[in-house]
């Protein structure tokens, strides 16, 4: 149950939470995730957003145990968790939404192929940005959740959802990433790694997105939890998916504006979060799609399209 200040719901399931003082601004916050291949259903349950002002006092609304399944927003979609809270005008840290740890009938969990199974996220919270808000302001940001980066889960199919991989995003400066992978690439990764076919008959297309220090797919590290020197670990991994007409294209969302490099993999089966693949296995990356800019454009949220190697033609998914 949340303490603190009262707080009610609108039609849209969002908290309204009254502003002490004279001065307000007002806030939303919406969430969006990386697409991840393998489940059918990563389902989150909120319970209450937390946020302490700069005298140190904490404030704690609850979100009503709102559920979604994160797989409903992918890509540039999102789902708006709170809209136009009224909040006092300061400086906000230590933000995050608490959620309700999975039991096997209740609160967070996954679907796979085996099944639904309970989910634990790291230290029971989502962690958002700090922000400021000033008189008549509105303050709007996301939160990124990277699943391949992040969802982990053990032999037993026990899941838990960390922080690694997943931001949040002031949403001016902000925008998404469309990929158009080179058909060839694809076939040259398939023929080149055809002896570690996968027993599914499938292989895992994944493209990978990098900071700007990186200058060579030498330099491009795999999904591990402590990067080997000489690497360097991806921001954002998303699966490659064809459209109706059979075109190769990626999404990634909700990306500070700026430089990154983007790199691609068939293997993505063989790149073990925990393990340095790279080094101590099988996986590899195999083409360098070179540097894009991010950019926001005038109020945030443009989409930037990337041609990998010779794209494939224009064609952006349906």
């Amino acid at each position: 149950m949340a303490c603190g200040e009262s707080n009610t719901i609108d039609g849209n399931h969002s908290p309204t939470i009254p502003a002490s003082g004279n001065q307000a601004g007002t806030l939303s916050i919406d969430i969006s995730d990386s697409p991840m291949s393998g489940v059918v259903g990563v389902i989150i349950q909120l319970n209450e957003l937390v946020m302490t002002d700069e005298l140190n006092n904490q404030h704690r609304y609850s979100l009503k145990d709102r559920k979604f399944n994160l797989l409903d927003y992918q890509g540039k979609k999102s789902i708006r968790i709170v809209d136009g809270l009224s909040v006092p005008t300061g400086n906000y840290h230590d933000v995050h939404m608490t959620v309700i740890a999975g039991d096997g009938n209740n609160g967070c969990y996954v679907e796979d192929g085996q099944g639904i199974h309970p989910m634990q996220v790291q230290e029971g919270v989502l962690p958002l940005m700090n922000f400021s808000v000033s008189a008549n302001q509105h303050q709007s940001f996301t939160m990124e959740i990277g699943l391949y980066l992040g969802l982990n889960h053990d032999d037993d199919h026990n899941y838990t959802l960390r922080h690694h991989g997943s931001w949040s995003v002031d949403n001016h400066v902000m925008g998404h990433l469309l990929g158009e992978m080179d058909p060839q690439w694809i076939a040259d990764c398939e023929t080149a790694n055809a002896v570690m076919l996968p027993a599914s008959g499938s292989f895992s297309h994944l493209a990978y997105l990098y900071p700007d220090s990186v200058n060579s797919l030498a330099q491009m590290g795999d999904m591990h939890d402590s990067t080997p020197e000489g690497h360097v670990a991806p921001i954002a991994v998303a699966p490659l998916r064809q459209d109706t007409s059979g075109h190769w294209f990626f999404e990634m969302g909700y990306l500070p504006e700026g430089m990154y490099r983007v790199g691609y993999s068939c293997l993505g089966n063989l790149d073990n979060p925990h393990a340095d693949d790279i080094q101590h296995g099988s996986f590899s990356m195999f083409a360098d799609a070179g540097f894009v800019r991010i950019s926001a454009g005038v109020n945030g949220g443009t989409e930037t399209v990337m041609q990998c190697g010779n794209g494939n033609g224009g064609h952006h998914g349906g």
